[in-house]
């Protein structure tokens, strides 16, 4: 019961229905990260074990964990890459060199 009365206050605090010069919206930003941290490690968790078990319920979730892993990896990718900087020796051109391009993945070789 406690955590879900803290858990209720934490989503109050962060809606962004409150005046920006109030004591509570700078209560709000400050403690919204973390807020916004414990919501997405309870997503992953939650994906993680539907999508440890068998059918279509499994199946959602693993996609559902694809997606949010490629969005996170979009989120932290570095700059972008021509082809001419990322092509392989031999003028190879593989995954590799297409998420260096994206700038997923230092070019290494």
């Amino acid at each position: 019961m406690r955590r879900f009365l803290i858990i209720s206050i934490c989503l109050l605090l962060s809606s962004p229905s409150y005046a920006e010069d109030t004591a509570l919206a700078q209560a709000a930003k400050t403690i919204q990260p973390a807020v916004q941290a414990a919501a997405n490690y309870t997503q992953k968790s939650i994906l993680q074990t539907m999508a440890s078990g068998d059918g279509a319920l499994a199946d959602g979730a693993k996609r559902a964990m694809a997606t949010l892993e490629h969005q996170e990896r979009m989120k932290n990718r570095g700059p972008r890459q021509t082809m001419q900087e990322c092509i392989k020796p031999n003028s190879v051109i593989d995954d590799d060199v297409k998420e260096c391009m994206e700038g997923l993945r230092p070019r290494t070789w």
